[in-house]
């Protein structure tokens, strides 16, 4: 598991904190974790595997991930991580809200070009 762990952290080329810090999981208990020295508990790699959008199964067994699909939400750094994460907490008006905030911006930074 851990093999796969870094393969996914490097593939997003963020550090062990950038992932700690992300995820809430301690950074030594996550070089463990990734140095095979612990298996880590479920809800650890169910967060891990949240974070990384794969499966627990690949986590751990490593059963091939599924095929990405056009459009799907998957994150490509840690700021769309961020990002994604707050969009998710937002309820449909403010998610509404900022919709409308964002476009009204670039139209009137459009009439000003």
């Amino acid at each position: 598991m851990g093999d796969r762990l870094i393969e996914l952290r490097e593939r997003l080329d963020l550090n062990q904190v950038d992932v700690s810090v992300a995820t809430g999981i301690g950074r030594p208990y996550l070089s463990t974790i990734e140095n095979d020295k612990k298996e880590g508990r479920l809800a650890t790699i169910a967060a891990l595997a949240d974070f990384y959008n794969v499966s627990i199964d690949y986590l751990y067994r490593g059963t091939p991930v599924r095929p990405i699909k056009d459009g799907e939400d998957i994150a490509h750094g840690l700021e769309e991580v961020r990002l994604l994460k707050i969009w998710r907490a937002l309820d449909e008006a403010q998610r509404q809200s900022l919709m409308d905030g964002l476009l009204n911006e670039l139209i009137a930074k459009s009439n000003a070009a």
